[in-house]
């Protein structure tokens, strides 16, 4: 049978009224141990109306303010950066990345625009040389080790559409232009730092500090096999998965062909090692994102570490146009070119999917009559959000159309379910919340306005 948490767990912090449910159903994902911990955070125009806190464990050491890696959710923070240097005029979009940095040009890379690498159309999804995460550290990066590995791969392009996702080299080649250009040279996980973690009382950080690694949540993940048995169990008997075995195994098939296996046109695992030296490839994961040298450089697109907090104050101020509360992270020009100039094109690498994402590097969550299934799972409950998700399970997204600004972190990292389909349902709890307190808004004004006008004639 699954195993029940009922008896350790323990789920903290405070809803806004009309919020209860969304308490409930995150309850009851730390309760059945479909999460170990995790956090959970929403603003609403402004106002913070979740935040909790729970760990399945009991572990007392946990809270709203812990860390974890949010893996690609760190993509959504990104862009946020880099709008911030376009809106300054350090950066266009538009520019090819070779007007930057010119030794980047080579290998038919001189056209290639800042725009298309956060597209993820840069033909760069991985590497063919594996880079050293040592030479990633914030003080190295400029030895120029880096720099010149990324100017010297070739792109390749699927034969069929632009777009394949890049994991983690679009972000290295963006924070080597970003340190380019940024006054004082700062890297991104410098400016973060300061532009918009500190301005934002945000705990969201990349390169994590000595001073912070305390703060820093171990990952876990069930593995292949255990993972395997779960998703054999109905829900009744406690599973863990939300996939019957068929499901599951297709998409096992899938992870392996994507993160285990030799790639045919020879590229090298972003993670370094082969993930099938120790047994079970999910261990190899696991054991280097939790390694010193994952946490203390700077990928920026994967490995900022965050609470749902600081990312929830990110995606607050960015469902407000670039504000929360008093402080103003980006204008609305600033706001509006990061939104800008989307584009709907098949990923190559995420089963034949569509993406829409804009010329800052953000994806726009919108449901279309011609989705195909996969295209449904991945964006139910999220039509009209913005932003990205992380591997593992993390959220960090805003819908602009209702001011809602999204963040959610875990440390059970669930593989095997690409799409984060608890923080999905979690989305579409909060939507269904809110739209509940907009008609009741309505209805009252309504009554109020039907009063009045009564009043006036007699």
């Amino acid at each position: 049978m699954g195993q029940s948490f009922s008896q350790s767990y323990v789920v903290q912090g405070s809803v806004a009224p009309g919020y209860e449910s969304v308490r409930e159903l995150f309850s009851d994902n730390i309760r059945s141990g479909k999460e170990r911990n995790a956090q959970l955070c929403v603003y609403v125009e402004g106002e913070c109306v979740v935040d909790l806190w729970g760990s399945a464990e009991g572990d007392t050491g946990y809270d709203g303010d812990s860390l974890q890696c949010v893996f690609s959710s760190s993509k959504a923070v990104t862009a946020v950066a880099v709008a911030q240097l376009v809106e300054r005029g350090f950066l266009n979009y538009s520019n090819p990345i070779a007007n930057y940095w010119p030794e980047f040009g080579a290998h038919l890379k001189s056209s290639l625009t800042l725009g298309q690498m956060l597209k993820h159309e840069g033909g760069m999804p991985h590497l063919h040389t594996p880079v050293s995460y040592e030479d990633l550290l914030p003080t190295p990066l400029d030895n120029g080790r880096v720099a010149a590995l990324l100017a010297q791969q070739s792109p390749l392009h699927p034969l069929d559409t632009p777009r394949e996702y890049h994991n983690l080299t679009a972000g290295w080649v963006i924070n080597e232009v970003f340190r380019r250009q940024a006054p004082n040279k700062d890297t991104i996980g410098t400016w973060l730092d300061k532009e918009i973690a500190k301005p934002l009382e945000a705990d969201v950080f990349m390169g994590i500090s000595d001073e912070k690694i305390k703060k820093v949540q171990t990952l876990s993940a069930l593995s292949q096999n255990q993972a395997m048995f779960q998703a054999f169990l109905p829900k009744f008997l406690g599973s863990q998965t939300d996939y019957n075995i068929l499901v599951f195994m297709k998409l096992l098939k899938s992870f392996n062909k994507r993160f285990v296996e030799p790639d045919s046109r020879g590229y090298v695992p972003d993670i370094p090692g082969d993930p099938t030296s120790i047994g079970d490839p999910t261990e190899h994961f696991v054991q280097f994102m939790n390694s010193s040298p994952w946490r203390r450089s700077e990928c920026p697109h994967g490995n900022v570490h965050a609470s749902a907090r600081g990312l929830a104050r990110v995606a607050g101020a960015m469902a407000n146009k670039g504000v929360l509360g008093d402080t103003r992270i980006l204008t609305e020009a600033g706001w509006n070119m990061l939104h800008d100039n989307s584009s709907v094109e098949v990923d190559a690498a995420m089963g034949r999917c569509r993406t829409q994402f804009t010329q800052g590097g953000v994806n726009k969550f919108h449901d279309y009559p011609d989705d195909i299934l996969a295209e449904r799972v991945f964006k139910s409950g999220r039509d009209g959000f913005v932003g990205w998700l992380g591997f593992g399970g993390s959220v960090l997204q805003w819908h602009p159309g209702r001011n809602i600004g999204f963040g959610y972190t875990v440390t059970l990292l669930t593989w095997w379910d690409l799409v984060n389909t608890n923080g999905r349902k979690l989305q579409k709890e909060v939507v269904t919340c809110h739209q509940a307190q907009m008609t009741r808004t309505q209805e009252k004004t309504q009554t109020i306005q039907h009063t009045d006008n009564n009043e006036t004639v007699l």
